[in-house]
């Protein structure tokens, strides 16, 4: 039985390839079988079949038919469930190596009929389960994948099926959108050392909390918004608040500060964590990846100046194909 499964799948796959855009599943694309309970269904449906022609029952013949009759149904039904929905990758959230990226996908429902049970695997594991859409309604099902190397992960195939509305067959269906997340490197217990602090090196903080304002400094695009000074902005200015012993917070990472002993990986790893705390902090920081880039450090703040450096780290060392495979990535 399930040699026999192996080998229609990959009967069903030998010519699948990732697709970009909307993909619709179509009736060449949704496949239907019998579940284990349709199965039984149906040799109890054989059975009563068999016991009315031997005693010539007229109401069995009646209600075996009748019986049949719902599979059948059925059967229309749930590959109705599938038939027709379109598919695509809309967003693509990073993680961290050793953790999970997601994969958002909208499903959308041109029909005027519910989508209903729906289950998304990936290699076999549950990865969603009991998704309804309504009638000509969408709906974004985030799919988490397992990643375990830093760098470019490509989306993997996505199995769409469901049991809807009896459970006696299962129809399904493959999805494989052509995209791609970027996997920043893992983190790391240990913390990268601070290789400069800017032009407040030394600077020390009082007290523990929140410290005095102390001035507000130029905006710089990147920079958390939570820090805005609300009288500079209701002048049609961008200021940052600066509170004492803030001033000199401006953390250089580099590279080539680290121990060269240390593997590759391992040193970018302690990148990303440094980077992660610093943000965590509201601090201002930078990334050094060779001596140019150390001498004119571009200090920032923010999540999206973290997504920035933290993107860095995962490319270093990828070649210029890679890298531009994330083109693709919605």
């Amino acid at each position: 039985m399930f040699n026999l499964d192996a080998r229609l799948q990959s009967w069903i796959l030998r010519h699948d390839k990732p697709q970009s855009g909307v993909i619709t599943l179509n009736r060449r694309r949704v496949y239907i079988v019998p579940t284990q309970p349709g199965f039984l269904f149906g040799m109890v449906l054989l059975a009563m079949l068999l016991a009315s022609i031997n005693y010539q029952l007229s109401l069995g013949y009646l209600f075996t038919f009748l019986v049949g009759a719902v599979g059948v149904v059925g059967m229309h039904r749930t590959h109705d469930v599938l038939l027709g929905l379109e598919v695509s990758c809309v967003q693509t959230l990073p993680g961290h190596a050793g953790a999970n990226v997601n994969f958002v996908l909208r499903i959308r429902n041109p029909h005027r009929h519910l989508r209903a049970g729906l289950m998304f695997f990936v290699d076999k594991t549950l990865l969603a389960q009991d998704v309804f859409i309504e009638p000509l309604g969408q709906k974004d099902v985030p799919i988490q994948v397992a990643v375990q190397r830093r760098g470019i992960a490509a989306c993997p195939r996505i199995q769409i099926q469901t049991v809807f509305p009896f459970g006696l067959w299962r129809a399904w269906s493959y999805v494989w959108p052509r995209t791609n997340v970027l996997v920043y490197p893992a983190l790391s217990a240990q913390i990268a050392p601070r290789s400069g602090r800017g032009k407040g090196i030394g600077a020390s903080r009082t007290g523990s909390g929140q410290d005095s304002f102390s001035h507000v400094s130029p905006y710089n695009e990147g920079d958390d918004v939570k820090r805005l000074h609300w009288q500079s902005f209701a002048r049609e200015q961008l200021a940052l608040r600066q509170h004492e012993g803030e001033a000199g917070d401006e953390d250089l990472y580099r590279l080539d500060a680290l121990e060269t002993h240390l593997p590759l990986e391992e040193r970018l790893s302690r990148l990303a964590s440094a980077i992660t705390l610093a943000d965590q902090r509201g601090a201002r920081f930078a990334l050094a990846l060779n001596e140019a880039e150390a001498a004119q450090p571009q200090f920032a703040s923010g999540n999206a100046h973290r997504h920035a450096l933290l993107a860095r780290l995962a490319l270093v060392g990828m070649p210029q194909q890679t890298q531009s495979m994330m083109h693709h990535t919605p």
